[in-house]
This record gives structure tokens, C-alpha cells and sequence, in this order.
């Protein structure tokens, strides 16, 4: 299923049936919770019955899930989860399970969806944001502020990016005037990096290979890239390294080894294979880029239904690369008669050379030569 996915779908909220019953598979003592297919039941006759009646494309947000629901345009949340700094740093591994369970259209709620608490413990360091600007939101959570904008910045780079939540305002001008910049800057981000997680969904409607992803898919011979729960890829041009601790400026960063990374804010190239310190001070994410790496940017948009054409290539050397683009009607499901348009743009590094397998104008803001950008 690729992305530019659009309602009307459905939220299947009542899809989390479930028994406590003896053990009768597992061998553990007690009483184990087995799970029905109904989840998986359920979301496929709400995508038939869309299928029948129209020929727009249906997508469920759905409470519960099942290996293989993801063919029927469902996507997952990690629960009514609480608005803490514990609960943040769980998302991570979390979305990265998911992904490799076969559920890959994974999200969480950002700031969590339970009310803030009344009595909230006080932060361990200053808050890096003023949350006075934002008491009608936050009450007596001086640390919320902070901690909204680091669930923002991560969740900006997950395959499904929402905001939701039991506050009295969830927008991004909710929370101050500083807050605002940063979102805005992120949520801006996120619109440019469309033409990059469409190529990412084809790839994954094609092999199955997830969009968010341990760094030991791609880099299984690294042994350190098999125990990294707080850090992942992004498909394979981005290293994605959240803050997950209150009052940090700065966190630990792996670049896998067999690759050099550049970093995405500043485009200073480092070796693979080394931990090092990376500044993160509260507007920045720590994220890396792959060496061969192609990164298409598409022009700035304020809406996933408008038309978008890719205005900036970024290639980074440091190897051969290529990457395919891909780009459909964004409504229906006419992709899946082969009514759709790839571009194999392909980086020899030898050369300094991008080429590409076709040019279709309406994809590019311009002669796409002229968008190419290095580091």
C-alpha cells in the first residue's frame, strides 16, 4: 500500500477482543492472554466493503492488530500511552519490533494521550523550554513543553506521523512561540521528505521491507548495530537518533560500520564503525546520512493532497548509490494496474555522475540536473 493514503477509511476501535484462558500452546504457568484474529478479521471486511463501494483508497487507524493487517490499508498506534520521558524512550524500540513483526505502518501518540498529571514529578534539570507560555496547556508539567517537542521531533521520522492526545489544545502553536518554531520546522521537514517515504511504501508494498527499521537490517554484520534500541533507520539514506532524555543538550550516537555518515544539519562527514557525542540542543534531532546516499526533497507544501514536485536532490558521496523514485495518481488504486511512474536515479562516485533511468517533467521543479546538492 503506498502512501498519499486519504479518508474516508475508518477507526476500528472495537477490534481489541481477547480471552484469558489456560495455558494451552505455551508451557508457562498461570493464565496467558490469547489473542484472536479478529483484529485481522475486522480490518479486512472494512477494507472489502470500501473496495466495493468506492475507488478511492481506504485507511483504518486501528486499536488492535495481526500479521498481514497492513494489506488492508491499516495502520497501528501504541496504545493510550502516558505523557511521560519513560514512555517516550519506549516508543523507539517499540516502532522498531513493529516494523519487523509485520506492521509496518506503525505510530504513537505524540505527548502521549493520557491527561497530563495534576501533581507532576519536577524535572531533574532546568527545562530547556519556558513553560509559561503554555500553563493553559500544561498546568504544573514545567518539563512538558520539552518534553512535546523531543516526541514531536522523533515521531517526525516514523512511518506515520499524528499528533493526538487528552490536552486542552494539541496544535502546534499550543505550546509557545519558541515550541512553534521548532515544530514548524520538523512538520515542515516532514512535507519535504515526502517523495522520499512514497519510494520507501512502494519499496515496501514490492518486498516487504519496512520503512522504519533496526540498524542490524542493513547492517547485520556490525555486531554493535544488534543492540541499538534507541536509535534506527529511516530506509536506508537515514540514521534517525532521538532525544529521549529530559535536559539533555547532547547523546550518544552509533554510525554503523561498512558506511561513512554525514550528519543531516551541518553535512560534516564521519567515518562508520564509532560512537561519538552528538550535539542536540533543543531544536536539533541528531540525524545521519548514509555516504551514496540519494535524498529527494520535494518543494514545501501545507497539505499531503497537494501536487508536489521535487525541487532538491541531495547526493552525498563517499560510494556508489542509487535510488528509485516513485509517484502514482495518490487517490485510487489504479498502482496496482501498473498505473504508475518510476525514475531509477543511479550515483557513480567515481565520476561525480547522478543519472537517471527517465525524466518525466512533472516530477521536478526544474531541469533536474540543476537540483542535484552535495553536502
Amino acid at each position: 500500500m503506498p502512501p498519499r493514503v486519504f479518508p474516508p477509511g475508518g477507526w476500528t476501535r472495537t477490534n481489541r477482543t481477547f480471552v484469558r484462558t489456560p495455558s494451552i500452546s505455551m508451557p508457562a504457568p498461570g493464565r496467558d492472554c490469547t489473542i484472536y484474529l479478529y483484529p485481522l478479521t475486522h480490518t479486512q471486511a472494512v477494507y472489502e466493503g470500501h473496495r466495493r463501494d468506492r475507488t478511492d483508497r481506504c485507511l483504518i487507524l486501528s486499536r488492535a492488530a495481526y500479521l498481514g493487517a497492513h494489506r488492508h490499508g491499516a495502520t497501528f498506534w501504541s496504545s493510550d500511552i502516558a505523557p511521560t520521558w519513560d514512555v517516550l524512550r519506549r516508543q523507539v524500540p517499540t516502532g522498531q519490533m513493529a516494523a519487523v513483526s509485520m506492521l509496518p505502518y506503525w505510530s504513537c501518540d505524540i505527548g502521549g494521550w493520557q491527561p497530563l498529571p495534576a501533581n507532576p514529578p519536577k524535572p531533574a534539570r532546568p527545562p530547556l523550554l519556558d513553560p509559561a507560555p503554555a500553563r493553559a496547556v500544561v498546568g504544573a508539567y514545567d518539563d512538558y513543553v520539552e518534553l512535546y517537542v523531543r516526541w514531536f521531533q522523533y515521531a517526525a521520522f516514523c512511518p506515520i506521523f499524528r499528533a493526538h492526545g487528552s490536552r486542552p489544545a494539541n496544535e502546534v502553536w499550543s505550546y509557545g512561540p519558541e515550541a512553534e518554531r521548532i515544530l514548524t520546522r520538523y512538520l515542515r521537514l516532514r512535507y519535504r521528505l515526502l517523495p522520499y517515504l512514497n519510494a520507501l511504501a512502494f519499496e515496501l508494498w514490492l518486498t516487504g521491507l519496512p520503512m522504519m527499521r533496526p540498524v542490524f537490517f542493513d547492517f547485520p554484520d556490525d555486531p554493535a548495530a544488534w543492540n541499538l534500541p534507541d536509535q534506527y533507520l529511516l530506509g536506508p539514506a537515514l540514521l534517525v537518533a532521538p532525544v529521549l532524555e529530559q535536559g539533555a543538550t547532547s547523546r550518544a550516537v552509533y554510525l554503523p560500520a561498512g558506511a561513512e555518515w554525514y550528519d543531516f544539519w551541518t553535512g560534516r562527514r564521519h567515518a562508520g564503525g564509532q560512537t561519538l557525542t552528538a550535539a542536540a540542543p533543543f531544536e536539533m534531532l541528531p540525524l545521519y546520512v548514509r555516504a551514496g546516499a540519494i535524498l529527494p526533497l520535494g518543494e514545501p507544501i501545507l497539505h499531503a493532497s497537494e501536487p508536489q514536485r521535487i525541487d532538491e536532490i541531495r547526493v552525498h558521496p563517499g560510494a556508489d548509490g542509487r535510488f528509485t523514485l516513485y509517484s502514482d495518481d495518490g487517490r485510487t488504486y489504479a498502482y496496482e494496474r501498473g498505473d504508475y511512474t518510476t525514475i531509477h536515479l543511479f550515483w557513480d562516485d567515481a565520476a561525480g555522475r547522478l543519472g537517471a533511468s527517465a525524466t518525466p517533467a512533472e516530477l521536478f521543479a526544474g531541469p533536474w540536473e540543476r537540483l542535484v546538492r552535495r553536502p
